[in-house]
């Protein structure tokens, strides 16, 4: 085993963090990078949701027709900027590719080695940390109007059944047992109980950020722009105010940026800023005590320390757009539609940026040409749910340890040479 003793993590979201505190735990130096507070990008508004049972991707075949529909509904879950869509074109090409079947189960299967643990690792770590609240696993809520609608396509029940997901298929009064605030129009769902969710993803990112610094560890208020290697092979990183730090070892979970600084070591990674959007209602006057997902409407409404929050919906805009505030208020809209007696008074609203791949998959791999320099990036919708097992999976290739899992399909190689 070789273990570096000073390692830079560079990006203090929920997978850096992750990534940070199993470091640190084996013996370890680490210095966090990030301009942003601890938790204040992508990791503060995302839905909540940690869904072990995850195992159907977005890039689905027959999804690509469904595009149109989508960008031109007044309610539909995707908007693209015409401005916007000549870079996004060789993006949604590959999405196109990662759509066909058989990359769809290799993808599947990838998601599930990535998912499967996720409370298995959360869940003791809280118990250390004092928080044993903030991850709840207590299931996930599935609703269609239309019968059988929770429950998707053919292929995506054949990927859960492959996978061994355990869910319930749920109908009329079984749906209200569950939710009862929900309108009755829906008709069919599907009930994950290994599922569940973070009751506050800020705090948790601060906790671990909190639970670092304690343990002599160090968080920097700055940004990684740059990197230096000695005739002898000693790294350093080179920040945006000028400052330079010697590294042993280097983890890139910078979310958005990420590509940006991969692109340091000769790696090309098509990484689209995915915004999403929330709204979080503080007195929501609906009675919740678990994550409801409108299969219909494309929206997730989960009950959080802070109050309801409604979140859904995917903007390809490009890194540098304004957010376009209307997709926000129709995320009320959606979820009145869904829960009719929601009060909408008070709410305050959230644009942030997914780090996403074409094939939904993260990159995780070590840097090319180095054995010390680790990529752990591109989690798109996932950061929360896959954060705890790509910081046991960075810890292993930092070590020079063999992973627990296959780590091929994540590889930064299988988008192409720069």
């Amino acid at each position: 085993m070789s273990i570096p003793k000073e390692v830079i993590v560079a990006g203090g979201g929920i997978v850096g963090m992750n990534c940070a505190i199993e470091l640190q735990r084996h013996g370890c130096s680490v210095t966090v990078v990030d301009p942003r507070a601890p938790g204040d990008g992508c990791s503060f508004g995302n839905a909540g949701n940690i869904v072990a049972g995850a195992v159907v991707p977005f890039s689905m075949p027959g999804n690509l027709l469904k595009v149109p529909s989508w960008v031109l509904s007044p309610y539909g879950p995707l908007s693209i900027s015409l401005r916007h869509l000549p870079r996004l074109a060789p993006w949604l090409l590959r999405w196109l590719k990662a759509s066909h079947p058989t990359n769809v189960r290799h993808i599947s299967r990838a998601m599930h080695a990535l998912h499967r643990e996720t409370f298995d690792l959360y869940l003791p770590l809280m118990r250390e940390l004092g928080e044993p609240d903030l991850i709840r696993r207590v299931g996930q809520l599935y609703v269609s109007r239309h019968p059988r609608g929770a429950e998707g396509h053919a292929l995506s029940r054949a990927l859960r059944t492959e996978a061994g997901i355990r869910f319930e298929a749920v109908s009329g009064g079984q749906i209200q047992d569950i939710a009862p605030a929900l309108s009755k129009t829906y008709c069919s769902g599907i009930f994950f109980p290994h599922n569940g969710f973070c009751a506050n993803p800020h705090r948790l990112v601060q906790v671990l950020a909190g639970a670092l610094v304690s343990r002599g560890g160090r968080i920097q208020r700055d940004a990684l722009v740059g990197v230096e290697r000695s005739p002898s092979g000693e790294g350093t990183a080179v920040l945006k105010s000028g400052a330079r730090q010697r590294y042993d070892g280097l983890v890139i979970a910078a979310g958005v940026w990420s590509s940006h600084l991969a692109a340091l070591f000769g790696a090309r990674v098509p990484l689209e800023a995915e915004r999403g959007y929330h709204v979080t209602l503080p007195q929501s006057g609906i009675s919740l005590n678990l994550p409801v997902t409108n299969y219909d409407l494309s929206i997730s409404v989960t009950p959080m320390e802070m109050g309801l929050r409604i979140t859904g919906g995917a903007e390809f805009a490009g890194l540098n757009a304004k957010p376009n505030w209307h997709l926000a208020d129709r995320m009320l809209d959606l979820g009145a539609m869904t829960f009719p007696g929601l009060e909408r008074s008070g709410a305050s609203k959230w644009s942030g940026m997914r780090p996403s791949t074409s094939d939904g998959l993260p990159v995780l791999d070590r840097a090319p040409g180095e054995r010390k320099v680790i990529f752990a990036f591109g989690n798109g919708h996932y950061g929360l749910t896959e954060a705890p097992m790509m910081a046991k999976l960075v810890k292993a290739l930092m070590m020079d340890e063999q992973p627990s899992i296959d780590i091929s399909p994540y590889s930064v190689s299988r988008f192409g040479r720069s």
